[in-house]
């Protein structure tokens, strides 16, 4: 089967084509020199075929360098970690390698055809603030932000992908005369702020939010509040939340309205001005801290251990593995130490540091430490816990990722059994994960 596979280099496989666009094709694929999985977008072959448009190819090529330049500067786990690139001219192939991300899209969450509930798009919103504060403050816009451009972990984690149309905004008048011509539209129709229809070089943090905007809607309502057309992006007014979800929070409809506005300086000033403004909404926040303990038990006055969380925490947040990776192992430590009563917390500090592990690609080990962390929790919690669900479920995407079929087929087809025993409504995300990789495993061994 592997002398049927492309390789790139004499290194990276291409196993899996998870998509294409105008400029590219993604892959699922592995790295032979570091014996690891990742994810390789390469520019479409037929770009350099002979007798093609010189002109726009050489811009094509140059906006794939500037996204895996911008890529490059990321440091956040909610955006893709660029591991190498193959960018210039004598190259045979003009590629990125990524860090494979796990999961599927919001495009095909909404494909099944059900609003999410409040509290999943609160917790979505929340991630997407965080994120897009951190690319704003490089500063880089997305431009395409949509939700066939946003991936949803098993556990929720979201990640922003594709910043092949992305610009950054200060000395945006350079750029825009390089990479568009004839007034090409950049983005996706439904998702285009007016400025981009109008006036596309006037591209700023409140362009993102209005895209982010336009995707809470339909994730709460099912339908975009736009239809195709540019004419309704430029002058029609979405139907109110409060009409199509009158139990939604008032607070998050009149966020979403806000970053709808037409008129850019209506909208809201910053990504964390709205993280800010819907944090009060996250199931939890106010609620009163669990007491500090130290390794014998005993109150810690000096480090309250909800600061030492907060702290790890934000290290993770931050895209800091490498020092959220001690933090949260220390702490799982010292809780185990401290005694039965602080099982829960120790148990969240261990999935962490196996999230850790698998951010900073061992996975391997990662894998190690979520089955463990699975055949713990198994005898002494329900088989409908959070926890011990989101742990199984990282554990069987590891073992597919790292062609384990077999035992993945075991491990998954136990936990679909599960969802299927449980409300379909409540637990219809993690089936619809499930099946996908069970799907996965059955072509793997088709192929």
């Amino acid at each position: 089967m592997n002398r049927d596979r492309r390789v790139l280099d004499d290194r990276y496989e291409l196993r899996t084509r998870l998509g294409a666009g105008a400029m590219g094709q993604v892959w699922q694929a592995y790295d032979r020199e570091l014996g690891r999985p990742v994810a390789v977008k390469l520019m479409h072959p037929h770009h350099f075929a002979a007798g093609g448009d010189r002109v726009a190819i050489d811009e094509l090529i140059e906006r794939f360098r500037r996204e895996a330049r911008l890529v490059a500067r990321f440091r956040h786990p909610g955006l893709p970690v660029l591991y190498d690139a193959r960018l210039g001219p004598d190259s045979e192939h003009i590629y990125m390698v990524m860090e494979l991300v796990l999961g599927g899209t919001l495009e095909s969450v909404l494909r099944r055809g059900h609003p999410l509930p409040e509290a999943q798009v609160v917790d979505i919103a929340l991630q997407l603030c965080d994120i897009l504060a951190h690319t704003h403050a490089l500063p880089v816009i997305h431009r395409d932000l949509k939700p066939a451009n946003i991936m949803v972990s098993p556990s929720g984690r979201i990640t922003v992908l594709d910043f092949g149309v992305a610009a950054t905004y200060k000395g945006a008048a350079r750029t825009r005369q390089r990479l568009t011509r004839h007034r090409q539209v950049l983005g996706t129709v439904g998702y285009l702020a007016p400025e981009q229809v109008v006036q596309s070089g006037l591209i700023v943090p409140q362009t993102d939010l209005y895209a982010m905007g336009c995707i809470l809607y339909e994730l709460l309502t099912g339908e975009p509040p736009f239809t195709d057309e540019l004419s309704a992006v430029l002058y029609e007014s979405p139907v109110p939340l409060a009409m199509l979800r009158p139990e939604v929070h008032p607070t998050l409809q009149t966020v979403i309205a806000e970053t709808l506005a037409k008129r850019q300086d209506e909208r809201p000033p910053s990504a964390r001005a709205v993280h800010d403004r819907l944090l009060p909404l996250q199931p939890g926040v106010g609620s009163t801290p669990a007491p500090s303990v130290s390794a014998s038990g005993h109150s810690s006055g000096s480090v309250p251990l909800s600061e030492r969380f907060g702290h790890a925490q934000a290290l993770f947040d931050d895209g800091d593995l490498g020092q959220a990776l001690p933090a949260y192992t220390a702490l799982a430590a010292e809780l185990r130490s401290a005694g039965p009563q602080h099982a829960d917390q120790e148990a969240q500090c261990r999935a962490r540091v196996a999230h850790c592990r698998m951010g900073l690609g061992d996975l391997h080990d990662a894998l190690k430490q979520f089955r463990a962390l699975a055949d713990e929790l198994t005898p002494i919690r329900p088989s409908n816990d959070p926890l011990l669900l989101e742990v199984r479920l990282h554990a069987g995407a590891l073992l597919v990722t790292l062609d384990d079929f077999a035992a993945a087929t075991i491990e998954l087809s136990d936990l679909h059994q599960l969802l299927l025993s449980l409300p379909r409504e409540q637990y219809h995300h993690e089936l619809m994960v499930v099946s996908q990789y069970l799907d996965r495993i059955r072509r793997g061994y088709a192929g």
